[in-house]
This record gives C-alpha cells, sequence and structure tokens, in this order.
C-alpha cells in the first residue's frame, strides 16, 4: 500500500507492485478496485476477474473479496459507505441498499490525475475544512458519474446572464469575510440551496470552487500588502487566513509563478 486517505464516509488507497490481501468482507461499505497500470488479479464470491487498467470492480457490502497484483501494477481503491450524492438512477435497490453492476469502465489517466490533486489536498500541512469538504465532494461526484455512466460534460456560461440574488449574497459574504475559516454548509444557506447544488450553481456563475475564489482574494490582497506595506511574509499569510506560510507560498506562486518575497522585491 502506498498511500491512504480517509474522509467522512470516503476512504481512498493506492497499492503498488507486488500488493496482495486476504480474503476479507466490509460490513457496510462499498469498495471500488479501479486498476491503473498493468494487471490486477481479483476474487470476489469464489469469482475470479482478470482485471487490466480502465476495467474496474465493485464489492458490495458483505461481499467476500481479495485481489494482488505484479511487481508492474498500481491499483486505486476507494470506499464508501453509502451511494454517493444520495440515489443514482443506474442503481436498482436491493434490501434497501444501492446495488450496481460489479464491472466498471473507467479512464486510468483521469483517476490517476485526480487522486494525486485529491492527495496534495488532504496531505497539506494544515487543509482548510472548506478545502476538505471540495474534496469529498469531487470524489462523490467523480463515484456518481461513474457508477451512472454520465457524462463529463462542462457546462458554459454566458456573461451577460441573470444573477441569482441568493448567489449574490454569497459573493459578498466570502468578499467581507474572506480572511476567515469558511465552509460550504454556510455558504449553501445564504444561497438557499443544497451543498451540491450550490457548488453546481457557483462554478457555473464563477468558473472556480468556492475555495480556489476564496484563495484567489487572499492572493489579490496579499499582493497589494507586499507592493504597498513593509508586513512580514508571516503577518501577512496568518492575517490573511492562510493555514500556514507554506500554504500561502504555494497559493501565491500558482497565481504569479514566483515567492511573495521575489514578487515584493520584483515590484
Amino acid at each position: 500500500m502506498e498511500l491512504n486517505m480517509t474522509l467522512n464516509g470516503l476512504e481512498l488507497w493506492k497499492a503498488t507492485g507486488g500488493f496482495a490481501n486476504e480474503p476479507h468482507v466490509h460490513d457496510d461499505w462499498y469498495q471500488l478496485t479501479l486498476p491503473v497500470r498493468g494487471q490486477c488479479h481479483l476474487v470476489q464470491e469464489r469469482h475470479a476477474y482478470p482485471l487490466t487498467a480502465g476495467i474496474g470492480i465493485i464489492a458490495h457490502p458483505q461481499t467476500e473479496h481479495y485481489f494482488e497484483i505484479g511487481s508492474d501494477s498500481a491499483v486505486i481503491v476507494i470506499k464508501f459507505r453509502k451511494p454517493p450524492l444520495g440515489s443514482f438512477e443506474g442503481a436498482e435497490l436491493s434490501g434497501g441498499r444501492a446495488e450496481f453492476r460489479p464491472t466498471q469502465t473507467f479512464d486510468p489517466a483521469e483517476i490517476s490525475s485526480l487522486f494525486r490533486g485529491w492527495n496534495s489536498i488532504l496531505l497539506d500541512d494544515v487543509p482548510e475544512i472548506l478545502q476538505v469538504q471540495e474534496t469529498e465532494m469531487a470524489i462523490e461526484t467523480y463515484l456518481k458519474r461513474m457508477l451512472t455512466g454520465q457524462e463529463n460534460g462542462k457546462k458554459t456560461v454566458n456573461p451577460g446572464t441573470f444573477i441569482d440574488p441568493h448567489l449574490q449574497r454569497v459573493l459578498d459574504y466570502i468578499h467581507s469575510a474572506y480572511t476567515g475559516p469558511m465552509d460550504i454548509d454556510s455558504m449553501a444557506m445564504v444561497a438557499h440551496q443544497s451543498r451540491y447544488h450550490f457548488m453546481r450553481s457557483f462554478k457555473a456563475l464563477t468558473g472556480t470552487t468556492p475555495y480556489q475564489y476564496l484563495l484567489n482574494l487572499r492572493v489579490e490582497e496579499a499582493s497589494r500588502r507586499l507592493r504597498h506595506t513593509t508586513d512580514s511574509v508571516t503577518t501577512i499569510s496568518y492575517e490573511l487566513g492562510f493555514s500556514s506560510v507554506s500554504q500561502f507560498y504555494r497559493a501565491f506562486q500558482r497565481v504569479y509563478v514566483m515567492t511573495p518575497m521575489e514578487y515584493r522585491n520584483h515590484v
């Protein structure tokens, strides 16, 4: 096992070369096994599945399973306690539990890229609650899209489109309090929407997630202070709500492609 991440009702881990586990059962967890490189020999309910990259399998709760991979193989595993985002159109109900077709197709390059991004966020020094919530919802959205066969379509928004006044209130709220902690549920409440509807409508309006929007405001104000004050980088970092100086550096470099001190000296 190479990497392990745990969220509320979600677990993610990656296994590489030579990994094998013993037959086991999860009482109330679904497990999605996704080979991203090489081959994976998986046995579920005594049925063998020779999986290759791009072909995954889901184990329902109380289903015995185990797998092994060779030295040149890699597998990403996603476990979840309940079907993401509630019920699925693509799932049948059996005894009150969602049932999915055993094998699932997916894009190995896409899930590998997403996994790296999720991992970098969750292994941050002190990830903010909004950042963790967005990561959790991104994983759940990916699972829903895969398990129901939905396309990964991206909606475009006409800049002249009428802005929902409740969403405008969310933007006003973020601009007035962006240096403090925020969470999705509070924003969704202001928007009078469910958390998932809010995430979709906010991204459609702004082209980014609430956390990235918040981060961009902090970086913009940091650049102003670096130009017009003598405040230290540490002071600016903590006064603007960054969880650490290193997080401030990473966020600033993503926007300006230079460190805060390089920016101050350059301007």
